[in-house]
């Protein structure tokens, strides 16, 4: 890949394109160690998706109970254990969604995506060094 560095007359110039690059690449880079540490960590969906199984049975199972009862504490004792399992239910959701194949696959892509632009940024940083050295 070709960059037209020879537009570049000074080393001021060369410096403070450096510094910029040089910054917009320690981003990237730490983009990239983070997702890599994603993929490294990635979650067992298995057992999150027994785990909300679980929790919406048991909201099934409680349902029926509340519509049971009289008012009073024990209904109230009730309806904020239902809400805590469907505040639990909709947490558990999310975590299989983010956790799915699709979005491992898209992690991966961008994983690549990310390793390719700082290949190119390395190119380019090492073109601007070069004219700088030149200079």
């Amino acid at each position: 890949m070709a960059f037209s560095v020879n537009l570049l007359t000074t080393a001021a110039q060369c410096t403070e394109l450096l510094a910029d690059k040089g910054r917009e690449r320690t981003g990237l880079v730490n983009r990239l160690n983070n997702l890599q540490f994603q993929l490294d960590n990635w979650s067992n969906v298995t057992s999150t998706a027994a785990e909300l199984a679980t929790t919406q049975a048991m909201i099934a199972g409680l349902q029926p109970l509340i519509d049971s009862l009289p008012e009073g504490d024990d209904r109230r004792r009730n309806q904020n254990t239902l809400l805590r399992y469907q505040a639990r239910a909709n947490n558990l959701a999310g975590k299989v969604e983010d956790y799915s194949a699709t979005a491992l696959l898209e992690k991966e892509l961008d994983r690549d995506e990310l390793t390719a632009e700082i290949a190119v940024l390395d190119t380019f940083i090492a073109a601007v060094t070069a004219r700088k050295a030149a200079l």
